[in-house]
């Protein structure tokens, strides 16, 4: 979209050891330039006290619990009257407020102008984890080394690398015009050490198929746009992973609709294919072969409204270096003018997109929570909590909203013992709200505190990282 198989076994014994899940990632640490709790040594222990848990095993909040961490893992979690605190714990008050796992962004571009530094604005909004969908390998590696060592504070990483494509691209990617290049390019990022293989939309069905057989011998996992050739079906069948923006899914819409709903101008086509056809059998296919969809609703919300000049990731576009807009308009530039009835159409397709979301958790598709950051509505960081707003707007239920943030990332990865819920052993990612989430979608925005792989970032800490990157972005010709 915006950028124009089953799990192998293999897939959890990589995060597990040799990839950045157990490795260079596992460390979440903090930044030697920003302004941040005091260091914490390997084993020193983190009480946060009389905390409102609320996790994906229970709707129900689990009252005046303490949690426990001790380096980078959670080791208790319980009441606060049979959970004792070590007299050395640095405690935590979070009376009043609602502890979170830490959130995934599992759809974010964060080899970009200013990304480096960009990566903290998504530590401090709660986001601990992301799936990175398109970068130059070394670049990732490199950021992946320097947050484990704690030089740079960051996400925990899982990435793609450079993608499978056919078409010429501004973006790292490996081009794809043969049976051949398709072969070749899915063992050349198995030889790279890729966490999953991205295809994109330039694939023809040759080309798609030919790469699909190959990663499933080769025991890689893949992911990515589906091409307008292929059916959401055929590419769920193939072994695709997750289907990135809802690609070649259809709307659903009347005969009427599918002729009065015909996009304005070509990129209005991203809100999806309209069809009076039923759903039933995609969603089957989806449920049944645990094909994921990432639906990245807020990156589309901008080509809903255009021309509308104003939309709500504008907010936090005082934290974004200057190069950064210019490379966003550049890489996804909106029309000029557009015909009559465009701002119609867009705004009817995108409410039906939206309501897709419900559709498809109602039938059993599994969903994932991306961004496709950093478009002007979905800056790093930020917008993860807008798309959050949008999947219960589209009626998904509060509580599954937030396992679809949180567990639905640990099942994607094979890694429920170490991701999504607030318990013994996971990593200590957690995110503490002012209110509850469950109430409100837009609470995920109130957020007073975060750990970050056992590493505390207060409200205050938090407010000085936000200065440096407005001052950063203020700082630039």
């Amino acid at each position: 979209m915006m950028w124009l198989l089953r799990l192998p076994l293999r897939w959890k014994s990589r995060l597990q050891c040799q990839s950045p899940f157990r490795s260079a990632v596992s460390a979440v640490s903090v930044c030697s330039v920003c302004v941040v709790a005091g260091p914490l040594s390997a084993q020193q222990t983190v009480a946060i006290v009389n905390a409102t848990v609320i996790d994906a095993t229970s709707p129900t909040p689990r009252r005046g619990q303490t949690i426990l961490i001790r380096g980078n893992r959670i080791v208790a979690v319980g009441p606060k009257a049979t959970t004792s605190v070590p007299l050395s714990a640095r405690a935590i008050d979070a009376t009043g407020k609602v502890v979170i796992p830490g959130l995934w962004d599992m759809h974010t571009h964060i080899d970009i102008p200013g990304g480096e530094e960009l990566l903290a604005a998504y530590v401090v909004n709660g986001v601990t984890g992301v799936r990175d969908m398109a970068s130059e390998w070394g670049t990732i590696t490199k950021w992946r080394r320097a947050i484990a060592d704690g030089a740079l504070l960051g996400p925990r990483i899982t990435a793609s690398g450079p993608y499978l494509e056919g078409n010429p691209q501004p973006i790292a990617h490996i081009a794809v015009k043969s049976v051949d290049d398709a072969r070749r390019g899915v063992d050349s990022l198995k030889t790279l050490g890729v966490d999953v293989i991205k295809f994109h939309t330039g694939l023809t069905r040759e080309t798609f198929f030919a790469a699909a057989r190959r990663a499933r011998e080769v025991g890689m996992p893949f992911a990515g746009h589906v091409p307008r050739t292929i059916s959401a079906i055929e590419a769920s069948d193939s072994g695709m992973r997750s289907i990135e923006h809802a690609l070649t899914i259809p709307t659903p819409c009347t005969p009427a609709e599918s002729l009065a709903l015909v996009p304005k101008f070509p990129v209005q086509r991203v809100l999806g294919p309209c069809s009076s056809a039923p759903l039933t059998p995609t969603f089957a296919t989806l449920a049944r072969n645990t094909t994921w969809v990432t639906p990245t609703f807020v990156a589309a919300y901008e080509i809903a409204e255009w021309p509308q000049r104003a939309l709500p990731g504008d907010a936090y576009a005082k934290y974004l270096p200057d190069t950064l807009k210019k490379f966003v308009a550049w890489i996804f530039p909106m029309p000029d003018s557009i015909p009559p009835g465009s701002e119609r159409v867009g705004r009817t397709m995108f409410n039906k997109r939206v309501a897709l979301a419900g559709a498809m958790h109602r039938a059993g598709v599994h969903l994932l929570a991306g961004t496709d950051s950093p478009l002007r509505n979905s800056p790093p960081g930020f917008g993860l909590a807008e798309e959050l707003v949008l999947l219960a707007r589209g009626g998904v239920p509060l509580h599954d909203v937030l396992k679809i943030a949180t567990l639905e990332p640990g099942r994607f990865f094979s890694a429920t013992d170490s991701i999504g819920t607030v318990q013994p052993g996971r990593f200590a990612d957690l995110v503490i709200l002012d209110r509850n989430p469950l109430a409100d979608a837009r609470n995920y925005r109130s957020v007073s505190a975060v750990v970050a792989n056992g590493r505390v970032f207060t409200k205050m800490d938090r407010d000085a990282i936000l200065a440096r990157l407005e001052a950063a972005g203020k700082a630039q010709p």
